[in-house]
Parts: C-alpha cells; sequence; structure tokens
C-alpha cells in the first residue's frame, strides 16, 4: 500500500510539474507575441515571432539563447547594470514570473537560421581561425573556448552565437572593445574586444553567421600549408610553429590528429578518457601558451628522472601518466595511434628547440610561498565571485548543449588524487597565472593560494597507487607537499579514504532535493 502511495505521488509531482511547465509556456508566448498590454510591447516586433531576430539584423536571434542566460539579461535591463534605451523600459515592466516564462519559451524555439551573408574565402578563413584558435598573445581567446563547440552558448551568463547576424555580432563587439557595453561576465569580453582589430570584427562575424544549424566550427586547414622552415630559438623566448604550417601528408595528419586529441580527448581519445576532462584544460592554447606548462617545453626535456614514480620517464610515460591521473583514465600503449599522436603533435611544436636544455616556461611559473596558511574559507568567498561563473557552483564544471565547456574542479568528472593539479602549490601556480579564464594575474598571490585550497580540500576520485588505507598511501605519496589535503578530514569526510566521494555525491543529491 505504501509503495502504491508513493508511485500515485511521485506521478502527480510528475503531472503539476508538466503542468507548471505548460503554463510558463503560454505565458512565454503571450508575452513575445502580444506584449503585457499598457506595460510591455510584444517581443516579437523586433525579434520576430519565434525569436529568430528582426531588422535587417539589427536585433538579435534571441532564440534558443539558454533560458538562464535570457533571464540574467533582461533581469540585467531590468535593473540597470546593461543599459538600452529600448530594452531598459520594456524589461521594467516584466514581473520575475514573467521573465522566467519568455526564457523558457525562447529556448525551445527553432526558427531556421538567416541566409549567409556575402563573405570572400579569405574573410571566411580569418574568421574561422578568430573563432576556433583566436589570438592568445593579444588576449583574444578563442569563441569556441567559452561559447561551446557549436557556438551553442553556456547558461547562465554565456549567450548562444548560432544563428546571429553578422550585423548584430559585429555591432556588439564593437560596443565590448569602445566600452559602449558593459564588459561583461568577469570583463572578458572587453579583454577578448580590445585585442581585435576592426577587420578581424567584421570577418569573425561574417564566419559566426556563415556557419548552418549546429555545425561545429573546426580548425581551418590550409589547401596549402604555409611554407615554414624551423629555425634555432632561445629556449627562454620560443614561439612555436603556426598551425597553418602543419604539413599536408602523413606526419601532418598525425599532428592534426594530436592537436584534436587535446582539444576534446573524451571525442578523440574516447577509450583512453576516464572523465570530461581534456588535455587544453590543464594546458591553454592548445599546448602552445607558454604561461600553462607548453607542450613544446615538455618535449625537449624527457627523458628525465620523476620522483613521482622513481623513475626515468620518457615523454611517452610523462603522457601516458596524464591519462593515468588527470583523465583518471586508462593508459594507452606507447605506440598506440593516439600517444604517438599526442608525442608527433609536441614534437612539431617544439620545432627548432635544442634538446636536453629545460626552457623556462617548462610546468607552471612557481607562485611564492603564501604570506598566510592557506584557507579554504577564504579561498571559497574568492571562487564564490570569481570562479563558480565557469565551473559551477559545485565545482562541477559547466556545459552547453551537452558538451562539457568548463572543467569540472572536483567530484566524480575531475581529475584523481593523483593528478598535479591535486597538490595545492602547483594549482595554486596555475590559478595566478591563467585564472579566471583570459584574465591570469588578476588574483593576489594568497587568493590564488586560498582557491587552490578551497578546490583541493573538496573530494575526487581515488589515487590509483592506493595501498591498503588511505593513512599509508598518504605517507608514500603525499606527505612532501606541505598544504594538500589527501588523507584530511574535511566536513566529516576522511579525503582518499575509500567511499568518500560517493558519501559526497550521496550528501550532494538529499541536499537538492
Amino acid at each position: 500500500m505504501k509503495r502504491h502511495a508513493l508511485l500515485f505521488a511521485s506521478a502527480m509531482v510528475g503531472a503539476i510539474v508538466f503542468l507548471l511547465d505548460g503554463w510558463a509556456v503560454d505565458i512565454g508566448e503571450s508575452i513575445v507575441m502580444q506584449g503585457v498590454p499598457g506595460k510591455v510591447a510584444a517581443c516579437a516586433t523586433c525579434h520576430g515571432a519565434h525569436g529568430e531576430g528582426g531588422g535587417d539584423g539589427v536585433y538579435p536571434r534571441v532564440a534558443g539563447q539558454p533560458a538562464a542566460y535570457v533571464e540574467t539579461q533582461l533581469k540585467a535591463f531590468r535593473d540597470g547594470s546593461r543599459a538600452s534605451q529600448l530594452m531598459s523600459p520594456m524589461a521594467a515592466g516584466l514581473s520575475d514570473s514573467d521573465i522566467s516564462a519568455v526564457a523558457v519559451y525562447l529556448e525551445r524555439q527553432r526558427p531556421p537560421f538567416p541566409a549567409p551573408p556575402q563573405a570572400t574565402p579569405s574573410q571566411l578563413e580569418r574568421g574561422q581561425g578568430l573563432v576556433t584558435i583566436g589570438r592568445w598573445e593579444e588576449g583574444v581567446l578563442s569563441c569556441t573556448s567559452c561559447h561551446g563547440a557549436t557556438l551553442q552558448g553556456v547558461a547562465p551568463a554565456i549567450p548562444s552565437l548560432a544563428g546571429q547576424s553578422a550585423q548584430y555580432l559585429s555591432a556588439q563587439l564593437r560596443a565590448y572593445r569602445d566600452g559602449q557595453r558593459s564588459p561583461g561576465p568577469l570583463e572578458l569580453m572587453k579583454r577578448v574586444a580590445r585585442g581585435m582589430s576592426s577587420e578581424d570584427v567584421e570577418d569573425a562575424a561574417l564566419y559566426i553567421a556563415s556557419l548552418r544549424p549546429g555545425a561545429q566550427p573546426e580548425i581551418p586547414q590550409p589547401a596549402k600549408p604555409q611554407p615554414y622552415a624551423a629555425r634555432p630559438q632561445s629556449p627562454d623566448a620560443f614561439v612555436p610553429p603556426p598551425d597553418s604550417a602543419i604539413p599536408a601528408g602523413p606526419y601532418g595528419d598525425l599532428v592534426r590528429l594530436g592537436q584534436s586529441i587535446f582539444q576534446d580527448t573524451p571525442k578523440h581519445a574516447r577509450q583512453y578518457a576516464g572523465n570530461t576532462l581534456s588535455c587544453r584544460n590543464c594546458h591553454l592554447d592548445r599546448g602552445r601558451d607558454a604561461q600553462s606548462s607548453p607542450m613544446w617545453a615538455a618535449y625537449v626535456h624527457y627523458p628525465e628522472y620523476r620522483k613521482k614514480d622513481g623513475l626515468v620517464n620518457t615523454i611517452q610515460m610523462r603522457i601516458q601518466g596524464c591519462f593515468r591521473y588527470s583523465q583518471n583514465g586508462i593508459v594507452p600503449e606507447a605506440d598506440s595511434r593516439e600517444l604517438t599522436a599526442l608525442v608527433t603533435y609536441a614534437y612539431w611544436m617544439a620545432s627548432g628547440l635544442p634538446v636536453g636544455v629545460k626552457p623556462k616556461a617548462a610546468g607552471y611559473p612557481k607562485l611564492d610561498p603564501p604570506a598566510a596558511i592557506p584557507s579554504p574559507e577564504r579561498g571559497a568567498k574568492v571562487y564564490a565571485t570569481r570562479c563558480a561563473l565557469c565551473h559551477g557552483a559545485d565545482g562541477l564544471g559547466r556545459s552547453g548543449g551537452g558538451e562539457q565547456v568548463f572543467p569540472p574542479l572536483w567530484g566524480p568528472q575531475s581529475f584523481n588524487w593523483g593528478a598535479g593539479m591535486h597538490q595545492t602549490d602547483r594549482a595554486a601556480s596555475f590559478i595566478k597565472t591563467n585564472m579566471p579564464y583570459g584574465a591570469g594575474g588578476t588574483l593576489t598571490d594568497q587568493e590564488a593560494w586560498d582557491v587552490a585550497a578551497y578546490v583541493n580540500s573538496r573530494p575526487r576520485p581515488q589515487d590509483p597507487r592506493f595501498i591498503e588505507n588511505v593513512e599509508k598511501t598518504r605517507v608514500l605519496y603525499h606527505s612532501d607537499h606541505e598544504y594538500d589535503y589527501y588523507g584530511r578530514e574535511v566536513d566529516g569526510l576522511v579525503l582518499g579514504a575509500p567511499g568518500t566521494l560517493e558519501q559526497w555525491e550521496k550528501n550532494n543529491r538529499e541536499k537538492n532535493r
């Protein structure tokens, strides 16, 4: 009898949710199509009946935008934190429930994309490079690194770019660049736009507007690779060859496969990946960035003795360790195609570097010791204001369109207790130099230490080297880093002990019911 009562209650809850959801869509459609009498004009007047955009590209496409993003923007128009002579008075007449209903309605709309704009092949190729690669040395991050692989957007703060007109996109980039629009979350868009020329703005906008529904922008492959002759370079002022110089033929194919694995490891090395992380999450700009342990610098100083395993490691062994610990996955064979591709990619990037000389860029820039003992409590406050936007308040990362965009920092899909990033000193160095994304160097040293302590005092998968119990494993592998948390008790859980991660997940599920 009790079981039947529970099933009935569950069915009723499902029905109520369905009815509430249906109500939200009906109210949202009414506001979009007809407005609120005497208070708000119909959204369709400018944006179209299905949010497809209007005014020959002047008014944006709002169809398919993440509902949380639409809510955030409408509330920003309403409270004045995003200024608009047109939208602010409109939003002023909407209640919170009105805004939610409109957002739900628009998220579900899928009108056709507008016709592709007129653009030359060279404009599209330049725009494709900016969208998929960026220009990191000038602060121009790739669009796909934040907006998602298909530019689908990531709730709550990052919009979908798919289907927008070139006119609207270029106008917004200019507004960010010229200070006519608020700089965006963490001022990221202001930084990116400031590194773009007028030609960059137009070409990136034209390329995005040329994409069809669901299309995934790919790194451009010129029909004919640019000539490139490797020349000796200083290890401390090294510039790797450009993507346009990747040669044709089997060697170049393997370089590109390595680059693809680096960009999206779960997709291109599926059988070895144990979580949703990719190599690029720790080695920025596709392993090229000199401030985040670039792969070209790693390649030339291996073989090297590593205290971690007490062995002289080849570059193959070092990458295998990444799969075992950072990927929490399966170690590929040294002669597997995937591992060979990653090694080949690193070798190609190192063209012109002397072998056996450890470049200054190897690893992460070392951070000075903290002025105060790192505090997870202080770190939680910094995390909430500077990190949660991308990685989520729960640390589980953020996805868009079913794809992981920003990586999880703890929990079941993050790196395990054997990964180098679990070491608070290493994480602090990475955070100080590279985070928040696109705004490295904006945290103080102490803030970086505190955030690292907070992130690394959260549960994660077990260290594969676990032996007998957490105490013995800590003594063997975790005792030489002063501020590490493996084996410590936090919030009633002994980190690294068998069952801790599962108990943490259970506690979270119960808390969120």
